[in-house]
Order: C-alpha cells, then structure tokens, then sequence
C-alpha cells in the first residue's frame, strides 16, 4: 500500500473520530480521544465547562458529558451545580460512575496538550478532594462531603465504603499513576510532599481492601460492593443491591488493583489467592446470558443452558448459601432472572464473565512473586 494511501486512511479515521465525539459518552472520549485533540478548540470548550462547575471541594458530579451542548434537562442540571457552587457546598462531589476521577484524567491530558495553568490547578484540586474524602480506615464513601442524614438519623448508603461501579478502584488508579509519575501525569511537576501524600493514600487503600475481605468459618473469599464505613462489614446500598459476596465486577478488578501492587507482602498474596479459588469454586457452568424479543416486543435477557459454555459469574450470590441471586427494586432476593421486573432485569448487569480475565492471570502472577521472594536475601540463621 502506497504511503500517500496509508496517510490518507489515517487522516480519514482521525477525522472520523473527531465528528463521533459529540456521539460519545466523556468516559469515551477521555479513553479515545487522542493527545493531539486535547489542544483543539473543542477541548478548552470541554475544559471550560469542567472549571466552571468544579465544586469547591474539588471534586466533581456524576454523568455530565462535558464536551456535548447540554439540552434543557441538562442546562437545568448545570444551573441547579451553580447554585451549589455559589452557596459553597460541595454535595454534588462524588467518584460514583468514574466521576472526578475522569474530570481528572482529562485535565492532565489537556494541561500536557496546552500547558493552562488553570487545568493544573484544578487538578490539584481534585487530587485534594480525593485525599481530604478518604475514610481514616482508608475507604472511601461514595458522596463527600457527606449528604445530609435522614430523618431517623440514619447515613445514606453513599456514605458506606463504596467498591460498586469501581468508585474505589478508579480512585485507587489515579493514586497508583500519581506515586510512579505515569504519563500524562508526570506532566503536571506534582510536588514531592503531594505525590508522598497520594502514596499514603494509596497504602492506606490497600489496607482498608485487605480488611474487608469477607471471611466465611474463618476463610477469607471475597468482597461486598459496600463495606459499612464503621465495622468494614458488607452492607446494603439500593434497594435491589444487597449485601452478598460478589463475584463479577467489583471482586475481579480489586484484585487486579491487588496483583498490580509492587512487592505485594505475604497478605496480599493470601487475599488473592483465596479470593481466586472462592472464584474458581463459584463459577456458573453450561449457562449464557442471551437477548430475545419478549411477548411484548421488547428486547429482553435470560439465562439458557449450553453445554460447555464459557464459565460466567453472578453479581450476587448470597452471604449464607453462597448461592447466586438477583433482586428488585422490592429488595426480595430471586433465584432468576426471569422472577424480576423488566426494568431490573434488562437494566443491571447481573452475569459477567469477568473474573475469567483475572483468574487466568493468576498463575502467573504467583509464580512471579514467589521468584521474586526466593531471590531475595536470607535472614542469617
């Protein structure tokens, strides 16, 4: 293929990929985009926006597509921001749905592109607000600062230890890029006594997973998608999120941030290795989740026998029989998903295959540590 052709292929999916913005989600554009966009016109526009409704706690809300030209309902949203804003409250602050953490990475991406200062410095702000956020026992809630209790005096299940929707791991991340200066970070020159500050945090993070960790008759298995703030233990979030060991999502990427760690100590590798062989023994065999048009007309899902199926893994599976289970927004378990609503059931990701990536890496993260720690000197007997 001539080089003139190979150029030209290039610019059109570049500029293919420009146009699709709009279309995306800000998750996606902070993933795809290229470093290059980051210093168009249609970046500062998206860098503008993130500036001005950064909260004064330095952290961000949930589900805004900064980069897009908000609707009505949106404008509305944006207004309602401002007012907090103004008022100096910083309720909206979260890190549910990736958010702040995002806010983040797209700043850092943009100060490299344009080097404005102002993306720096809130930045900064954010990495703040992830810090002064962060539980003493090393946890993080979901909202901070904390919204308002209820009438009987009750915390909102925002407040729990929040490892749903990798609202820790994505927080995790961020630390864990900051202490070993990762590109695009270790362009924003972060201090030493911040980056000392985020390892801290960091540390402390791996701590609060490792206590966690649920243990059944004295054996450690997995974790809950919310540990209560005060005793670490599972609890309840939404209605139809209930307290139980998970076994896809939230399991399988807290032990990637676990396997990610260097020179893991002798508690890490434990966590980890029961953690995998809970997985190994609760894998669901000769299923698959499929789509179908119900009675109704509607697309719908449901689980079908396959023999010899890939292994998938349930969302839930409860504290007591260990068996798996879905559940409505009534907050009663089910066996099935076919015993939900339709709303629930095509709405929630109940059945992953997950786990699969995490357990086939395993192996070979073991072997590898345990080289490691052959190698290493002796104690003198």
């Amino acid at each position: 293929m001539k080089r003139t052709t190979v150029l030209a292929l290039m610019l059109t999916a570049a500029t293919s990929l420009l146009h699709a913005q709009d279309d995306m989600t800000f998750k996606n554009l902070v993933r795809n985009m290229p470093d290059t966009w980051y210093a168009t016109p249609q970046a500062q526009a998206a860098a503008d926006s993130i500036l001005k409704y950064q909260f004064p706690s330095g952290g961000w809300s949930k589900n805004q597509n900064w980069h897009q030209k908000p609707n009505a309902r949106q404008w509305a949203e944006r207004d309602s921001l401002l007012r907090a804003i103004s008022g100096k409250e910083g309720i909206g602050s979260t890190i549910d749905n990736g958010a702040t953490t995002l806010e983040m990475t797209f700043l850092a991406k943009h100060y490299a592109a344009t080097g404005k200062k102002a993306s720096r410095k809130a930045f900064i702000g954010g990495v703040e607000y992830l810090l002064h956020a962060q539980y003493e026992n090393g946890g993080w809630p979901q909202f901070y600062p904390f919204k308002h209790h209820r009438s009987d005096g009750t915390p909102f299940y925002s407040d729990h230890i929040t490892f749903n929707d990798d609202a820790i791991y994505n927080v995790m991340l961020m630390l864990q890029a900051l202490c070993k200066d990762q590109p695009p970070y270790n362009q924003l020159k972060l201090d030493d006594k911040l980056k000392e500050r985020c390892r801290q945090a960091f540390d402390k993070g791996i701590e609060c997973i490792l206590n966690c960790q649920i243990r059944k008759n004295g054996k450690l298995t997995v974790w809950c998608q919310q540990h209560d703030e005060t005793t670490l233990l599972p609890t309840n979030a939404r209605a139809f999120e209930l307290k139980s060991f998970t076994g896809s999502h939230e399991t399988p990427n807290l032990l990637k941030l676990l396997m990610s760690v260097d020179n893991p100590s002798e508690r890490i590798v434990q966590a980890v290795t029961a953690a995998v062989e809970w997985l190994q023994a609760h894998a669901i065999k000769d299923m698959v989740q499929v789509p179908y048009v119900n009675t109704d007309g509607k697309p719908d899902r449901r689980l079908v026998h396959q023999f010899g199926a890939p292994l998938i893994w349930a969302r839930y599976y409860d504290l007591d029989t260990e068996e798996p289970f879905v559940c409505d927004r009534d907050g009663v378990k089910q066996p099935a998903m076919e015993y939900i609503g339709y709303e629930r059931r095509t709405g929630y990701g109940w059945y992953s295959n997950s786990p699969q990536n995490v357990i086939d890496k395993y192996p070979k993260w073991l072997k590898k540590v345990q080289k490691k720690k052959a190698a290493e000197p002796q104690p003198a007997k």
